[in-house]
């Protein structure tokens, strides 16, 4: 990934994160427990969680060097409180079963694979009664003179960094072979969720 672009994104998108932030603690129902933040466009959520929830521990995690190294300028910039991070491959991470209570990744569809193996590894680390939120989208609870302001910019810079387009069948095909079909619901409000009960 390009880290200019990269870093572009995750700063348009800093206004749009409290509102996803919102929206994850709507769904999980705790104010505490420990959170993985997965993948390149991580930091944005992780912060506001951090702000708003003290007693959640947070880790965060993407698979290339250079992009760790960014997200940790980004947070240690915005941020007082301590955030592991580390590196690791989303179809293979390197963390124990049953360890995180809340998994977020973000910007999902650039990275889901066909098969539903890295759904298949977010539900492994999950504890059990953890919840897993997975997708893309500017969430359901964002004003649409936020949404609109950043529209354009966002969307040509996330093209050039490789998305992907998926459908919902699409989503819900990589479900079934990830064999989670029970254990989640997809969410079409504000973007494309999956939301994942262990």
């Amino acid at each position: 990934m390009d880290l200019r672009n990269l870093k572009r994104v995750n700063d348009l998108w800093s206004k749009i994160y409290p509102y996803l932030a919102v929206q994850v603690m709507e769904y999980y129902g705790k104010s505490y427990g420990e959170v993985l933040e997965l993948g390149p466009f991580s930091g944005g959520i992780s912060m506001e969680l951090a702000r708003l929830h003290p007693r959640l521990n947070i880790t965060i995690a993407a698979q290339d060097p250079d992009v760790v190294d960014l997200l940790r300028k980004e947070i240690e910039g915005g941020l007082d409180r301590k955030m592991e991070l580390t590196l690791s491959e989303l179809d293979h991470l390197v963390f124990t079963d049953s360890l995180f209570d809340l998994v977020i990744l973000r910007g999902a569809y650039f990275f889901l694979d066909e098969e539903g193996k890295i759904i298949q590894e977010i539900y492994r680390v999950l504890r059990e009664d953890g919840l897993a939120f997975i997708g893309g989208g500017y969430g359901k609870n964002t004003p649409r003179a936020l949404i609109d302001e950043i529209a354009e910019e966002s969307r040509n810079l996330n093209d050039s960094l490789g998305r992907k387009r998926v459908t919902g069948d699409e989503v819900k095909n990589m479900v079934n072979k990830a064999g989670l079909s029970s254990h989640t619901r997809i969410e079409k409000e504000g973007g494309l969720w999956l939301v994942i009960k262990k």
